[in-house]
Parts: C-alpha cells; sequence; structure tokens
C-alpha cells in the first residue's frame, strides 16, 4: 500500500486544472497496450498484442511490504496526484515534495504505477508495494495506457527476451522475496518454450544461474534472410560469433533438395553433405557449409541486420538450364551431363574412370561429389557455346551455337 485515496482526494480532483503534458511523445503502438510487472528484474513491459515495444525499470515493494502478485486491470487514471501518507497524516500536493510524482495509474485499490521525486530509488525495493517509475516513463506510459489496460504481475526469476533488433538474451534475477529457487531444469525449459533450446552451452548458463548476473544477458542474434531480394519466413542466427542459416527455407527458395539425418547429424545435399544443428525446431547449418551446398553470392548488411543471397543462375538461349554454379579450381563451374543433355549431344560416362567422351572426345571435368563438372573457361572450347557470366546478376548466360 502506498497511497491513501478518499472523498477528499475525489473532491479535490474536481478543482485540479488537468492539461496536457508538455514534450511527452506518444509511443505509437501496432496493437492494443498491455503491461506486466516482473518483480525479481523490477521492470515493467509494455507490449502491444504479443509484441514486446519496451521495458522500463521500475521499483517495487519492500519485502515488508510486497507488491501483491496477479493479474488486474488499470481502473484509475490520474494527473498532479495529491498523496496521503500511509497511516495518516498532512496531505501532500501536487509538486516537487509528492512521491508520486505527475502520474498515477491505479490497479488495485491503494495501489498503482506512478512517478517518482525520487528516480535514484527505480530498480530497487524500496515502496509500500506500488509501483514507481521514472518520471519521464510514468508520464510516458500514461498516455499510452487506458482504463482497462491489464497489468499482470509477475514473480519470473529467469527471463527470456528477444528485442526488436534480433538479440535474445536471458536474464537470471534474484529471488527478492524468498518466494522461490531456481535450477539447470527451468533454464531449459523457459528456452525450449521460448523456441531457443539448444542455443546456448550449458557451460554458459550454469554460469548465469551461479552467478545471478540481475540482467539481460545476450546468448544469441537473429536475422533476416533475403533470396534474391525476397524475404524467407524463417530468420537465420548468430551464435557464438557463427553464421547459422536454416536449411529448409533455402532448400525450398532454390527448388532443392535435402535431407536430413537425426541419428548423425549430417545433411544431405545433391552432391554434398555438411553438419547440421538443431536449435529450437529448427535445423541449421553454418553459412561456410551453406557454401558447400550451395553456389551464390552471400552479401552482409550489419546496419540492416540481414544476409542476401544472391543465387546464382545459368541461362541457355534465354532459357533457365540450372542454379548449379560451383567452384572448380577457383574457377565456376556447371554440371557436364546437364549442359550436354540441354543441347542435344550424346555422350558415354565411364563411372570407373570418371571419364566423359562426346563423338570420342574426353571432355575435361572435375569431380563434385559424384557429380562432373566442366569450367565455364572450357564450355567455349568443348561445346561451341557462347559464356557470358553476369557478375551483378550472379547469371551463366550460354548461347549456342557459338554466334558467328
Amino acid at each position: 500500500m502506498c497511497v491513501q485515496k478518499g472523498l477528499f482526494c475525489m473532491v479535490l480532483l474536481a478543482f485540479i486544472l488537468v492539461v496536457a503534458p508538455v514534450g511527452a511523445q506518444q509511443l505509437q503502438l501496432p496493437g492494443s497496450p498491455s503491461v506486466v510487472i516482473n518483480l525479481p528484474s523490477r521492470t515493467l513491459e509494455l507490449y502491444a498484442g504479443q509484441q514486446l515495444v519496451k521495458v522500463y525499470p521500475v521499483a517495487i515493494g519492500k519485502p515488508v511490504t510486497p507488491t501483491p502478485l496477479g493479474n488486474y486491470t488499470i481502473t484509475e487514471k490520474e494527473m498532479n496526484p495529491a498523496w496521503i501518507p500511509p497511516g495518516g497524516g498532512v496531505i501532500v500536493q501536487s509538486g516537487p515534495d509528492n512521491p508520486l510524482g505527475y502520474r498515477w495509474m491505479g490497479f488495485l485499490p491503494l495501489y498503482g504505477i506512478h512517478g517518482t521525486n525520487a528516480p535514484w530509488t527505480v530498480g530497487l525495493t524500496v515502496s509500500n508495494g506500488c509501483i514507481r517509475m521514472q518520471e519521464a516513463d510514468a508520464e510516458e506510459l500514461y498516455e499510452i495506457i487506458r482504463y482497462g489496460t491489464p497489468v499482470d504481475i509477475t514473480y519470473d526469476r529467469v527471463k527470456i527476451r528477444i528485442d526488436d533488433r534480433g538479440q535474445a538474451s536471458i536474464g537470471i534475477y534474484p529471488d527478492v522475496y524468498g518466494y522461490r529457487e531456481i535450477d539447470l531444469a527451468e533454464v531449459y525449459r523457459k528456452l525450449a518454450a521460448s523456441g531457443l533450446a539448444g542455443m546456448a552451452s550449458e557451460q554458459f548458463l550454469q554460469r548465469q544461474v551461479q552467478e545471478e548476473p540481475d540482467k539481460q544477458v545476450v546468448f544469441a542474434r537473429f536475422f533476416q534472410l533475403k533470396m534474391n531480394g525476397r524475404l524467407l519466413s524463417e530468420r537465420g542466427v548468430i551464435v557464438d560469433d557463427t553464421l547459422y542459416i536454416p536449411i529448409w527455407p533455402v532448400a525450398a527458395a532454390r527448388h532443392s533438395n535435402v535431407v536430413w539425418n537425426a541419428r548423425t547429424g549430417i545433411v544431405q545435399g545433391a552432391q554434398q553433405s555438411v553438419p547440421g544443428r538443431v536449435m529450437g525446431d529448427v535445423i541449421y547449418v553454418t553459412l561456410d557449409h551453406l557454401n558447400q551446398l550451395y553456389n551464390g553470392q552471400k552479401v552482409w548488411n550489419e546496419k540492416e541486420n540481414y544476409l542476401e543471397i544472391n543465387q546464382g543462375k545459368v541461362m541457355l538461349n534465354g532459357k533457365f538450364l540450372t542454379n548449379d554454379i560451383r567452384i572448380l579450381g577457383n574457377v565456376l563451374a556447371i554440371p557436364v551431363e546437364q549442359l550436354a543433355d540441354a543441347l542435344g549431344l550424346k555422350y558415354s560416362w565411364d563411372t570407373i574412370r570418371k571419364r566423359l567422351r562426346i563423338n570420342q572426345l574426353v571432355i575435361p571435368i572435375g569431380m563434385i561429389g559424384n557429380q562432373p563438372y566442366i569450367q565455364i573457361t572450357k564450355i567455349n572450347e568443348f561445346f561451341q557455346t557462347f559464356v557470358y557470366w553476369d557478375e551483378s546478376r550472379q547469371t551463366l548466360e550460354l548461347t549456342y551455337p557459338f554466334p558467328g
């Protein structure tokens, strides 16, 4: 309990001049607001629908006058409130000496969210049960929430968050009221429930539980993926400074098949096999391993937090032939059998000697996996086909027959 309000206050309010806040810039929310106040972290989370919009530091009740847990709604809103000290005393009108600050948002009789004239106490367990905010924060929140806005007061010592920059973090917070202990098993459950299982090492998590940092610690960062300028549905993630790419949406965008062997942890592509890693319920490969599976230009945009994959393609006489462009001896190469078939040429393939002939002419090839490839620098000589590589479009243009 932090404020007493009665008939005197109600009569007094009728004579208080209510003015619009000066300089307060209202946040624009994409959905209906709701509030979650977590006592161990001493934070107030503002949501718009399911989206976390902002996290404010707050002061909460002392252990002897704890803030009540539960699910409430905003039932009062008041600018420039008067304060009656608990147990009676001289009423303090609105002004610099008023501990409620200049905004009051009540969610229970005698309990509410308010500003403060003691900003140094925000972040501590010092109140009579109310929620204190920095004055500017209280004024901002006052403009956003309305009567009936849900206010949930929780006691989560383990907080998992993903912020608007894609940073996934974990916070282990102190048992401020001595209500409950935590262990590593609870941490794993929280990560799994958030779809983040496997993204933080046991050693890292054990250290967080032991040290109780009393703050959010980042352990992963999500980023957007673009394929030839099109945004993919799944995001990539950076863990331990390594970029991981979700393999299924990339394979689907390339119209190719991959096979996941859960027993061995291997992703099998058309020609290559690479290690995979399950995090959450998604199968990832590293960027280096993705390069082994698929060609294409990969461009990392740090400012915009996305990886763009420009998928290479081969066009024959203006028609699509394949996306399968590889590097062979530091030179681009394409599947030689696919090229010969497209040109209507008959060939023989010696699987033992790894030798391909066309009209008894041995075609110089290199093996990638179990498939023969030909370097693009040799296509003109052996297939009488004009070759042009467009770097900006990541496109190999083939013209047959060679224009005279």
